[in-house]
């Protein structure tokens, strides 16, 4: 089976000058990143903390966060990533849920903590030059290598364990499906505290390629963003669809300005049609790929190639072929996922882990959540079990509705929300981007989506307020903003 960390290992003997990390500002060598995370395991080791250890690693899209997670893992530890736009409370869950004995920082970080703070640059200061390690350390097999803190359903975080095994299998699985054999750069716009970021991070770094990541700062400034981007000579993009929309919304993001692109793959989020025909209209070279996987899976385990004839044939894309062998529905349209990627289970809690996982004849079962059909040889998605909501006895589906909206012709994207009172759902907004700029008054707008609406809707089903946009927010990790528009939406 493949070793992570050995591959990696090779490549800094055999190329140390080779860059394995860049920014905008800052770079990393094969061979510094292998030094400089020997020094960080040597620190670690010194500790005497208990083999297996979790060691938060808190910070955005720097190179000392990479030293930091490869340091962590050959010192025997696996790792939280913790983005720095977490808030201050999360990160105290984190803390306290994950059992950490350490938190590493690689940004300023003000907060009292029960464990030891260290920056990265201080660990590195402190250390000795001269430090070779055994790979005797090294996580490995079913030991942790990082856990990645997601949001239930209770918002309370959940610390889903990804294992030595669970990685190497998923990281084989993407050299064999993918083209990413070839010299050039990938692409890191998803932060380490989303397990999108895992899709290039280590695909990257076991086959000697250089990542490329870019900063919130620079997403939430257009002109640095395409400025970085014309630069970068990325051949393999990974991001949400989300990002890739907001991107579209500027008229020189093509080919031209990104002439060795080959390699679109996108996860995390539904990968609309619409975004795939204006990708191939201006990325004419590139392949589209549409992968699935929750967090709980390593990330991803199927994948569909976006040509044309399956653009033209169906209204959605599918999420995988029906032959695939991890992939399956159950009676009730769930999906479940089998396989040597799927995770150990939520840090800490055995109930909600005996919830959804499983093992049978020694394979490991996942029940997703995700409700799913098949059609001329596909699966495809059809919405969240949890996404169903009930308003005034009647039992919705709230993607239903959203598709419905983003199918008129006047809309460009929708999300909807439940308006709650006290802790009842009252009625439904919908966030809208329209095509064009609104031109008549919201009021007359709303009426003709309505009128259109009711074509395809029962009146229960059709929002009661909408709500006209820009840009739907993104989250940190690229993905639409829910819960920021739920926010606004309190009653």
């Amino acid at each position: 089976m493949l070793s992570i960390l050995a591959a990696i290992e090779r490549v800094a003997l055999q190329q140390p000058q080779k860059t394995a990390y860049q920014t905008h500002h800052a770079s990393l060598t094969y061979g510094e990143l292998w030094h400089l995370s020997d020094n960080v395991a040597d620190y670690l080791m010194k500790l005497n903390l208990r083999r297996q250890q979790p060691i938060v690693v808190y910070g955005h899209m720097s190179p000392l966060q990479i030293v930091a997670f490869l340091g962590a893992v050959k010192a025997g530890h696996s790792y939280v990533p913790v983005d720095s736009s977490t808030p201050i409370e999360r990160l105290q869950l984190i803390l306290e849920a994950s059992g950490a004995g350490l938190l590493l920082t690689t940004e300023p970080l003000h907060m009292l903590t029960n464990i030891p703070v260290m920056a990265v640059s201080d660990v590195l200061a402190s250390s000795s030059k001269d430090v070779t390690l055994s790979s005797a350390t090294w996580v490995q097999n079913e030991e942790i290598h990082y856990i990645i803190y997601t949001s239930g359903s209770t918002g309370q975080p959940k610390g889903v364990q990804i294992t030595a095994s669970n990685l190497a299998h998923f990281v084989s699985w993407m050299h064999e499906n993918f083209p990413l054999q070839d010299d050039g750069v990938f692409l890191n716009q998803a932060p380490y505290s989303f397990d999108l970021s895992v899709m290039d991070l280590y695909p990257a770094l076991v086959g000697g390629h250089t990542l490329y990541a870019i900063t919130q700062q620079e997403i939430a400034n257009p002109k640095a963003l395409f400025d970085s981007l014309a630069t970068s000579n990325t051949r393999v993009w990974t991001s949400t669809p989300s990002f890739a929309k907001m991107c579209l919304m500027n008229k020189e993001w093509n080919q031209q300005l990104i002439p060795t692109l080959d390699t679109f793959l996108f996860c995390g989020e539904v990968l609309p049609i619409a975004v795939c025909k204006e990708l191939m209209s201006r990325f004419p070279q590139a392949t589209i790929y549409n992968l699935y996987g929750p967090t709980e899976t390593t990330v991803a385990v199927s994948y569909v190639e976006v040509s044309k004839a399956l653009v033209e044939r169906f209204e959605q894309l599918p999420i995988a072929p029906i032959t695939e062998p991890n992939v399956a529905l159950l009676e009730d349209g769930e999906i479940v996922i089998s396989g040597p990627t799927v995770s150990a289970g939520y840090l800490g809690a055995p109930d909600l882990t005996a919830k959804v996982f499983s093992t049978v004849a020694e394979q490991r079962i996942y029940l997703t959540g995700d409700l799913g059909y098949e059609q001329d040889g596909y699966l495809f998605f059809s919405g969240r079990k949890d996404f169903q909501v009930k308003l005034h006895g009647y039992r919705l589906e709230i993607e239903e509705i959203e598709k419905q909206i983003s199918n008129l012709p006047p809309v460009s994207s929708c999300v909807v929300v439940p308006i709650y009172k006290e802790k009842e759902i009252i009625s439904l907004s919908a966030h809208v981007v329209l095509r064009e700029p609104l031109t008549d008054s919201p009021f007359k707008m709303t009426k003709q989506l309505k009128t259109l609406l009711s074509e395809y809707l029962p009146a229960y089903m059709v929002p009661k307020t909408f709500k006209y946009m820009d840009a739907l927010p993104l989250n940190p990790n690229g993905k639409v903003d829910r819960k920021g528009l739920a926010v606004m939406e309190i009653v």
